[in-house]
């Protein structure tokens, strides 16, 4: 009976067992965005009396971004699914000015009001990391997905983002893993846009 009490006491005062850990990475890639600008002289070469009138034309503008921040990942080391909360601080670079780059429209007749200043962006994702090939003990080929928001922006143009990719991990000491991933990610404000980014970092693994 003695034995008995012993033991239970040592299960209900023993330390819970945590699972997870906690990584810090860097990223870059680049992204998509919509450019709107307004030709102020019409077809027949007239200038426009009334701004109402100007021509409305798109651009489409690849700009790079890059970043970094924490990761929190949670299961067990051994585990080939295991979660992930990434929360990133991202700076996309500014738009160039539609005058110097559209060929529809004579650079002096060019009326644009863009963001000619870096965007400062602070995403929070949760997701999962699949192990495909491989040891989680060592190396493995991964399937990556993260789904969540650009909660922080300076301009207030947060979007949902939705992001999937290939990765790998590799565990270089019993709590040190390697990581990284290249991810396909989707912005939604109003429209889609795309963009490609790349993610690598080192995580210290709790249990």
């Amino acid at each position: 009976m003695r034995q008995v009490i012993g033991a239970a006491l040592v299960l209900l005062t023993a330390a819970p067992a945590y699972a997870g850990g906690i990584g810090i990475m860097g990223m870059g890639g680049a992204h998509n965005e919509q450019v709107y600008y307004y030709s102020q002289r019409g077809p027949d070469g007239d200038l426009y009396n009334n701004i109402d009138d100007f021509d409305q034309y798109e651009l489409d503008q690849v700009l790079p971004h890059f970043g970094g921040g924490l990761e929190l990942v949670l299961g067990d080391r051994d585990d080939k699914v295991m979660g992930s909360i990434r929360v990133l601080y991202n700076l996309d670079a500014p738009v160039r000015d539609p005058a110097t780059v559209t060929t529809e429209v004579e650079p002096d007749d060019v009326v644009a009001n863009v963001r000619d200043e870096p965007r400062h962006l602070g995403f929070a994702l949760v997701g999962l990391s699949w192990g495909l090939v491989g040891d989680p003990g060592g190396f493995q080929l991964t399937a990556v997905g993260h789904v969540g928001t650009a909660f922080i922006t300076a301009d207030h143009t947060e979007f949902l983002a939705v992001q999937i990719g290939p990765g790998f991990t590799y565990r270089m000491a019993r709590q040190m893993q390697l990581f990284g991933d290249v991810q396909y990610q989707g912005r939604f404000r109003k429209q889609w846009s795309n963009s490609v980014q790349a993610h690598a970092g080192i995580r210290y693994l709790f249990d």
